[in-house]
């Protein structure tokens, strides 16, 4: 019995000291779900958030999706990213969400972040979501 539990110590030290070594700004503060559950079915469609916070956009269909942002590249000042890197380190301006899957982000400026869903990228015109919101603040 004690020969279980001497294994299982330095376990529990690798854990205890990896969850310290990194800086709590790292970790994001929060996280927002977003679902997206058909072309006109992103909810929440407007979101109030804090600079830091991740945010999660979740496919709930059973098909592929793809998410793309509006004017302003928001993805150069992110973080905690999901989804959103090429194989080179850059990133995407339209990420493609496999079914049941989610993409993520902590955005680190103070912004407002529109962005569409797209259900069939080769008929983007009649398969595109309402514009959807973002509200980034400051933290407090």
């Amino acid at each position: 019995m004690l020969k279980g539990i001497g294994s299982s110590i330095p376990l529990l030290l690798v854990v205890l000291v990896g969850c310290t070594m990194f800086p709590k700004e790292v970790m994001p503060l929060r996280v927002h779900d977003i679902h997206i559950n058909g072309q006109n079915s992103i909810n929440p469609v407007e979101l109030y958030a804090v600079v830091g916070e991740e945010i999660r956009w979740h496919n709930d269909l059973s098909v592929p999706v793809y998410l793309g942002f509006l004017g302003v590249h928001p993805m150069q000042q992110a973080g905690c990213e999901r989804g959103f890197k090429t194989w080179y380190g850059a990133m995407k301006d339209i990420v493609r969400i496999p079914a049941g899957q989610y993409v993520s982000l902590c955005f680190l400026q103070s912004r407002i972040v529109q962005y569409n869903i797209w259900t069939d990228i080769a008929d983007p015109a009649h398969s595109m979501s309402p514009t959807a919101v973002i509200h980034l603040d400051e933290a407090a």
